[in-house]
């Protein structure tokens, strides 16, 4: 019956129309529709003192705001989280590869391939008109509009080191690199999906190309390659784990995938649904082939994941991880701060040039590579094992297997014919301590019994690059020992000049230090630890200090909440050098935290060094080092459980600390929560909540004003309504707010969430069998402690919307002074007629031009914007024809139209980076096929309500027994309900729900306009 009512208004004899609002005709309290209403006309809508609430309220919000807004931008980082990478020069020149046309691949105008070549190193980039290339392949994917000009930092240090500096490569079968990088016109992948698989689907058809390249290059010197090298930059990286879902991927030709700062556990924005059903489908495909281990993948498939950390204000670094994808087997994710010889943050963009990384990943790169090979590259173990190497400390659990110590037969050497005769002899509680002072006296051996010893713990730290420890198993006949320095690794220096860990990096005149250290489970298979004194120390501040010591740990059980008030006080004695204290209630990465360190001596003579700290987490292998800690302010922030990631719940989640103290030295600590460190974490991590919480407050808010129309008859204003349910049901939603948190976390709520989630990408229990958990709800909080955050951001949602409301009631008055003769002037339309047209055939024409539009050319998005351009008029033409005295319904129509243009800001808000793109792509003279977002019914009610609304059409008011406003009501209950709990990982869901409001508005619009009662009064047909 209501298609019925709606085709019959739209298409009986000429155009149906609507009643406006003439300041001539009576008002709606007047007629004999409002027999039913109790309430009287002139109500207090809103009393002072809920009015007076609102305005706190907002500047509670608006003062939260500002402050984090002022934290963000103006609070430095400090010690270890400072930035410190070098800056660097190259000689570069880039190659256009045109033989890469369109007979390769559909999308050659749109997108390009480049060779790059290092200047008087790199072979001439064209000969004879050829492509010259006599290295191994590797492809560079620029990340979210990046430039395929970014691959020159990389390159040109692999031409480096493999040029001038072949010695320090560890690897027989080197050979130098040819570079090719994707010249993708500095495309918005981030934003969406079709432009993400347009770029997978090229990048396929050029490595075909690549690899056929090779195989016609007649001076290649060795076996022609079968696979290429991929390094990605930020969207880059995701880009390339889509490579081998696709039809077009050359089979078995991508075996390495090293990404930087790439969104592997999440995608970063939610504006576009088919980025997360591409996320979706890519995650499944890897878990599916790296389970299988007869898979390509599982066999010989290697995925690094490289991020830059706490200076990653573009891209949460808890969104790298791969390890809910990806087996230790195959690959890990890394942080720069912990990478030996990097030990530095490094931004999003600096995460391509920074030397001290670029150094460690052009090394990498050359020790994986094999020129004998088709596939170019070592095999899947012996790639790992370089990883390991490169990119992580020998202090990680899953390094321990392959230390030299930890495998005897592997690596023993015999040592019977060398005697040790003069070694000196030292007990467990003796300490090695060798430096420019006592190296003369010192015997040439120092020996360390470990028969005696229960849960020993063998530790070295050493100024010296090449120290010589050697673990021994003695018997009557013979000698056997391992060598300790292929397991020696390097920590940063800490000498009381220094401020951060990168001032001991690679390319710097301070050496770093070199630590061993070997716990009870391989001293076992050793009867005793030889370390060998130098012939000569040069350096005064030079050591070596060695300790057999027992497992010094210390539990500290105090929870961020105890830490918030009181703070927790830590003292570590003289007696201690090496000293491990766990956290396990400190693993929430919403919250940071400061180390006040102080050190303290009975003794006056200087320290062999300053202590310093090593931050670290078990998964993902995140580890900082903070030194010269003796007298400073340590801040500790972490990458941990974090929100809308997955977590591996069987793993130990504790913040752990070691602490390396000098000979005879204490330290004193105190622990505190950062409040300012966590403020300016906040904004990374929620940056998509500024637009779903307050959307929410906004649709709940609308809920309201139009259960009041179906009370009152009146549309009241939208800060009135915010002010009435501040008034009457303030404490319950910030209560709400708060408890929300600890509900969405709890699983059965969640099961029963993923029931009632209409879209189902969001999977919580996907990997339940692997023991991994994800909260995709509301903010995604697992701590009960930092449930404050949902009050935080509903207070400052509720200063957004009321300032939104403000400035365009201040437009509006201003624009109601303009004095007018009459409404005609504005409708173009007699006053006398009392009555305008619902639509004209202009205005139908007009809504049938853009949805054509959309339906050939244009995304729906960018026709969602145009409406709101016209609404935004709509709105103003309502100032145009009120007055200081303006009846009920003339408030009541500029509320309506205000609500419509609240909602149509926030879509528009959502829908820009999809107009981005687009524009994007006219700008470079490319049709990108928006195939998914021509949908005309994904707009088309849009475009009609508020064409409807051109004509000072409001949806009618009828009695409390008609059910319009009632389903009006529910509909924005829920969306608000679906934007606060679903709304951070589906933003792009909100466009549609607000599509079905407006079409749920039109139609009441139409249905009504077809009643007998309005019909009376129509225009004639024009």
């Amino acid at each position: 019956m209501g298609i019925r009512k709606l085709f019959s208004g739209v298409c009986r004899k000429g155009i149906a129309c609507l009643p406006r609002i003439s300041p001539d005709l009576p008002s709606r309290s007047e007629s004999s529709e409002n027999d039913h209403i109790k309430e009287s006309s002139n109500s207090t809508i809103a009393n002072p003192d809920g009015k007076q609430r609102l305005r706190i309220v907002s500047l509670i919000g608006l003062i939260l705001a500002i402050f984090t807004v002022f934290v963000t931008i103006t609070d430095n980082f400090n010690g270890a989280d400072s930035p410190q990478c070098r800056s660097i020069y190259m000689y570069p020149s880039y190659a256009r590869i045109d033989g890469f046309d369109s007979r390769f691949t559909p999308l050659a105008q749109k997108y390009h391939l480049y060779l790059y070549r290092e200047q008087g190193k790199d072979k001439i980039p064209l000969q004879d008109g050829q492509v010259s290339l006599d290295g191994i392949p590797v492809l560079f994917i620029p990340g979210n509009a990046g430039s395929f000009k970014q691959v020159r930092s990389i390159a040109a240090a692999s031409s480096n080191l493999f040029f001038d500096n072949p010695r320090e490569i560890d690897n027989l079968h080197v050979q130098n690199l040819d570079f090719f990088a994707a010249d993708f016109n500095e495309d918005f992948t981030a934003f969406h999906g079709r432009t993400m698989l347009d770029q997978a689907e090229y990048l396929n058809d050029a490595i075909r190309y690549i690899l056929w390249l090779y195989s016609k290059a007649d001076s290649y010197p060795y076996r022609i390659p079968t696979s290429v090298i991929v390094v990605g930059h930020s969207m880059g990286g995701t880009v390339a784990r889509i490579l081998p879902t696709l039809q077009n991927h050359v089979a078995e030709s991508v075996r390495t995938i090293l990404t930087l700062s790439s969104p592997h556990a999440a995608a970063p924005v939610t504006f576009d649904g088919d980025i997360l059903k591409i996320y979706e489908r890519t995650d499944n495909f890897w878990r599916t082939q790296m389970s299988d281990k007869s898979s390509f993948l599982a066999q010989n498939v290697s995925l690094i994941s490289i991020t830059g950390g706490i200076l990653d204000l573009m891209l949460p670094a808890d969104y790298t991880a791969i390890e809910n994808t990806v087996p230790l087997e195959n690959g890990f994710t890394t942080y720069s701060t912990g990478i030996p010889g990097v030990w530095t943050p490094v931004d999003h963009l600096a995460i391509v040039w920074c030397d001290q990384l670029r150094t460690k990943i052009a090394k990498s790169l050359l020790e994986i590579v094999d020129n004998r090979a088709y596939e170019k590259v070592l095999p899947l173990a012996e790639r790992m094992s370089v990883f390991r190497k490169t990119f992580l400390s020998k202090l990680e659990a899953v390094n321990s297997p392959y230390l030299a110590t930890a495998n005897f037969d592997q690596f023993f050497e015999d040592y019977s014919s060398q005697t040790f005769e003069e070694a000196g002899i030292l007990k467990s509680s003796q300490k090695l301590i060798i430096n420019q002072e006592n190296v003369e006296f010192a015997p040439k051996y120092s020996k360390f019994l470990l028969a005696d010893e229960e849960n020993p713990h063998f530790s070295v730290l050493t100024s010296l690059s090449n120290p010589s420890v050697l673990f021994c198993k003695e018997s009557s006949l013979n000698m056997k020992c391992v060598s300790a320095t292929p397991d020696l690794f390097q920590v940063p220096a800490s000498f009381t000049e220094m401020k951060y860990p990168a001032e001991s990096s690679i390319g710097n005149e301070i050496n770093p230090f070199q630590m061993l250290s070997i716990g009870a489970d391989v001293l076992s298979h050793y009867d005793s630890v030889l370390v060998e004194t130098p012939l000569e120390i040069d350096g005064k501040n030079d050591f070596i200090l060695a300790a057999l010591h027992s497992t010094v740990n210390i539990t500290v059980n105090e929870n961020p909440l105890q830490l918030a008030f009181s703070g927790e006080e830590i003292l570590l004695t003289e007696d201690f050098q090496f000293v491990g204290l766990r956290f396990p209630k400190l693993w929430d990465s919403l919250l940071s935290y400061r180390i006040h360190c102080s050190a303290y001596s009975e003794t006056k003579d200087s320290p062999l060094f300053q202590p310093f700290i090593r931050q670290w987490i078990e998964d993902p292998f995140e580890t900082k080092w903070h030194i010269n800690v003796a007298s400073s302010e340590v801040d500790i922030n972490m990458h941990n459980v974090a929100p809308f990631i997955p977590l591996e719940e069987t793993h130990d989640r504790s913040l752990k600390l070691d602490i390396v103290l000098p000979p005879r030295v204490g330290l004193k600590l105190r622990v505190k929560i950062n409040w300012m460190l966590t403020l300016k974490m906040l904004f990374i991590r929620y940056r998509l909540a500024f637009l779903s919480f307050p959307f929410a407050i906004a649709c709940f808010t609308m809920a309201h004003q139009f259960s009041w129309y179906q009370r009152t008859g009146e549309f009241i204003g939208f800060n009135s309504a915010l002010a009435l349910i501040l008034e009457n049901y303030g404490f319950l939603i910030a209560l709400g707010l708060i408890l929300l948190s600890p509900f969405t976390n709890y699983k059965p709520i969640q099961r029963l969430l993923f029931m009632l989630d209409p879209l189902g990408l969001n999977k919580p229990f996907q990997l339940e069998n692997q023991h991994m958990h994800t909260n995709f709800y509301y903010l995604g909080i697992r701590s009960w402690i930092t449930s404050g955050i949902g009050l935080f951001f509903g207070l400052m949602s509720v200063a957004i919307l009321y300032l939104i409301a403000q400035t365009f009631d201040l437009l509006h008055n201003q624009i109601s002074k303009i004095k007018v003769k009459n409404i005609s002037e504005i409708s173009g339309r007699s006053n006398s007629e009392g009555n305008m047209r619902f639509m004209n055939g202009k205005r139908l024409l007009t809504c049938l031009l853009l949805i054509g539009a959309v339906n050939f050319y244009i995304p729906y998005q960018l026709a969602t914007a145009i409406c709101l351009i016209i609404q935004i008029v709509n709105y103003i033409r309502t100032a145009l024809v009120s007055s200081s005295q303006a009846s009920k319904d003339e408030k009541s129509l500029k509320n309506y139209n205000f609500a419509i243009l609240l909602l149509l800001i926030f879509i528009v808000a959502i829908d820009a980076p999809i107009i981005i793109v687009f524009l994007h792509n006219v700008a470079i003279k490319w049709e990108t096929p928006f195939r998914s977002h021509h949908n005309v019914l994904a707009v088309a009610p849009t475009i009609f309500l508020v064409s409807a609304n051109s004509t000072f059409n409001i949806i009618p008011f009828k009695s409390k027994s008609y059910s319009g406003p009632l389903i009006t009501t529910l509909l924005l209950g829920y969306t608000s309900f679906f934007s606060l709990i679903y709304g951070v990982r589906n933003l792009y869901w909100i466009h549609h729900l607000v599509n079905i409001i407006c079409a749920w508005l039109f139609f009441t619009i139409c249905s009504d306009a077809s009643d007998k009662e309005h019909m009376e009064t129509c225009m004639p047909e024009y």
